[in-house]
């Protein structure tokens, strides 16, 4: 099995990528870069098994139809309220993320999160990449905060310049508790510290590998209540707790 992640900006500066080979033991990181671009991540798709891509894979049914609405009438909803606009802001994954670990993804709606959105639905378009965007096929939406929350590690304030000394910190420990199945090598190590795009593309090729294994044992299953909204607007995929140390086993 080979995975990879996928930290993506709305262009090529701050868009990191990472491949891990599972084949090996322990595993290997077979490429790892940044600034990548929309063809040098198209070379990577048909080569991998499964990728986890931080970025909303749809955007709320709620509020794509009343965009479509509005287009076609020029009438907003009437059932919208202001200060009652949750179902417009947040998919069905957003609120339940935020009813398991207590804070909100970003808004694919309402925050610039947008734009990378935009860039990898038109990638996925170019590809012609079949299947749902529940992540049961070849890509899954990551979030590597709430990952990290998850398995137990520091999941915030460890991006930018100014938080490196917290994100020599992460990496560390990553590295430590990861060392029976994963190998990373100095060059990685010290891409995850300089870069925290790089360290979120790797937590995503970890996430795609959870997502593959024995599909649920890893990951939570998407409550059936939600399986239709997940299909359509995506759905973050989240690690059980206390699943890290299961990566490396098949």
């Amino acid at each position: 099995m080979i995975t990879a992640g996928l930290d993506l900006a709305s262009q090529s500066p701050g868009t990191a990528l990472c491949a891990v080979d599972w084949n090996t033991s322990p595993a290997q990181v077979i490429r790892f870069e940044t600034d990548v671009d929309d063809d040098a991540i198209a070379s990577v798709m048909g080569t991998i098994d499964k990728i986890g891509v931080d970025v909303p894979l749809g955007w709320p049914i709620a509020f794509a139809e009343a965009v479509f609405e509005q287009s076609a009438s020029r009438a907003w909803p009437a059932q919208y309220r202001h200060g009652e606009n949750r179902g417009y802001r947040y998919r069905q994954t957003d609120l339940w993320v935020h009813g398991e670990l207590g804070f909100y993804p970003l808004s694919v709606s309402t925050d610039r999160i947008s734009l990378p959105a935009m860039r990898f639905a038109a990638l996925r378009s170019r590809l012609a990449i079949p299947g749902s965007l529940d992540g049961s096929g070849l890509i899954v939406e990551a979030y590597p905060a709430a990952a990290l929350f998850r398995w137990e590690f520091p999941h915030r304030r460890y991006k930018t310049k100014v938080n490196r000394e917290t994100r020599d910190a992460l990496v560390e420990r990553l590295v430590r508790d990861s060392t029976i199945w994963l190998h990373l090598d100095r060059g990685a190590r010290q891409l995850c510290q300089e870069s925290d795009d790089a360290l979120d593309s790797l937590i995503c090729a970890l996430m795609a590998r959870a997502s593959a294994v024995q599909p649920h044992r890893l990951v939570d299953e998407i409550p059936e209540p939600e399986r239709d909204a997940a299909a359509r607007e995506g759905w973050i995929a989240l690690p059980k707790r206390g699943s890290f140390s299961a990566l490396g086993s098949g």
